[in-house]
């Protein structure tokens, strides 16, 4: 028998008069993002569908974030839902509306959890304050877009974060009218953002405070292929270069970015891409890494159980981004992770501790980021590049970006990361097992290669 999927938006007339009381459920989970919808699926799998309810902040049912800095802004043809809803992503069905009634899944958007009792296994909502027990807590909250602040400008009209689905859907209207658009940030939402413009010909201004774009990741060696190509197509960077403010025009709107040393860059629209926070709240009693920043998070074992102050042991998890667990690939070293890649495996993950399966077994996970821009049907250079593993050692790298590139990061003679750039399927799976596999490198043979092909027989 399938449950109604709530909503804050119409809850009046839809919701039961049972929501002002406490409600048992044997599995809560409090999010709405990637984890969340893939958690579900594997409760489904195991046929408890009817065992748990979602709550989600966001107006919509679980969805694959990644796309929206990436199709989701396309001018022509852009992604959108239902089409992108999980588990599509991880070769999944698309659990839509149908798909939770089907399977029993309670489902409640635009409602947030304001409070939570760990004594008595409650969370409280902001919908007429109805609560929900539970056997099984699932914190799957995902972690915040950093903002600027707003003695600086940072919440002007025309500035806009990529969080969710609405923040995605303002952004995609407001491009449109921009014709002097700037992009704070050189990481992963910068250069998706970046390259959205540019398609458009909108020709937008790149602020970093770095040397390179994705500096935590690339060597400067790496980065020119990708700034050469977003070059040719338009954007205009400025390295190390640091915000001062983001000035008001006579309309109240963004009118320029202000950089330190006095350059003032014309702006419409501002694209802040600076990084994520993981903000815990409510479940500020849950035990959290000893440095709030690094890496941050709640932190858990390797089942993703958490713990804390009156937390009946493996009666409290999270997972995906807002988890501290510990990194077998690197003796078992406290991360987190913000990646799709790692929101799906933690859910599954988790969800066979939290069902009791005998042979869960240990997490298995390989760090992997991947981005993928100018695939718009007309695009004469697509990009898609895919790394795994450690950035650790000495990096070296193979081919001439035309349009493969190969990068290996090698520490004390043993490869223990690798990335490519427009490699064929088998080719990125083969980068994959190299960095699973750490094998040993003789540096000058990797070096003497011509061709990422070589280099990826080399190691083989």
């Amino acid at each position: 028998l399938g449950t109604r999927v709530y909503s804050n938006a119409a809850r009046a007339d839809s919701a039961p008069s049972a929501m002002a009381t406490r409600i048992a459920k044997k599995i809560v989970v409090v999010g709405g993002g990637n984890s969340a919808g893939y958690f579900a699926r594997a409760v489904v799998a195991a046929g408890r569908g009817a065992d748990l309810t979602m709550i989600s902040a966001e107006d919509v049912l679980p969805y694959e974030r990644p796309a929206l800095t990436k199709a989701f802004l396309n001018e022509t043809g852009p992604a959108r839902l239902p089409g992108f809803h999980t588990s599509v992503g991880g070769g999944g069905e698309r659990q839509n509306q149908e798909w939770y009634d089907a399977n029993g899944v309670e489902v409640h958007l635009g409602t947030r959890v304001v409070a939570w009792d760990a004594a008595s296994k409650t969370v409280t909502t902001d919908r007429d304050g109805a609560s929900f027990g539970y056997e099984k807590l699932i914190v799957a909250v995902g972690c915040t877009a950093l903002k600027l602040p707003a003695s600086m400008g940072g919440d002007l009209p025309g500035v806009h974060y990529v969080r969710d689905h609405a923040d995605a859907l303002a952004l995609y209207d407001a491009m449109s009218k921009a014709r002097a658009p700037v992009v704070i940030g050189g990481g992963y939402i910068g250069l998706e953002a970046a390259a959205a413009f540019a398609a458009r010909g909108a020709e937008p201004a790149v602020v970093m405070m770095e040397p390179h774009v994705m500096a935590r990741l690339w060597t400067p060696e790496i980065a020119a292929h990708y700034e050469a190509l977003y070059e040719s197509k338009g954007c205009v960077f400025h390295r190390n270069a640091k915000v001062s403010s983001i000035a008001r025009g006579e309309d109240g709107r963004v009118a320029s970015v202000e950089l330190e040393g006095g350059a003032s860059l014309p702006a419409d629209l501002v694209v802040v891409g600076v990084g994520a926070g993981a903000v815990t709240a409510p479940f500020g009693a849950l035990d959290t890494t000893p440095d709030a920043k690094n890496p941050g998070g709640i932190l858990v074992d390797a089942t993703f159980a958490a713990s804390g102050v009156n937390v009946e042991p493996k009666s409290v998890y999270a997972i995906g981004d807002i988890a501290a667990f510990p990194l077998a690939y690197d003796d078992d070293k406290t991360v987190r992770m913000e990646h799709v890649a790692h929101a799906r495996a933690s859910a599954a993950h988790c969800a066979r501790h939290v069902l009791g399966e005998a042979d869960a077994g240990p997490y298995r996970y390989t760090p992997y980021f991947y981005s993928r821009v100018f695939e718009q049907a007309d695009s004469t250079r697509k990009v898609a590049w895919a790394f795994y593993g450690l950035q650790r050692g000495e990096v070296v790298c193979v081919g001439d970006f035309a349009p493969k590139l190969a990068a290996f990061w090698v520490d004390e003679g043993v490869c223990v990361g690798a990335m490519l750039e427009s490699g064929t399927p088998d080719e990125v799976k083969a980068v994959q097992a190299i960095a699973e596999g750490r094998p040993s490198v003789d540096v000058e043979k990797l070096r003497a290669c011509a061709t990422a092909e070589a280099a990826l027989a080399l190691l083989a």
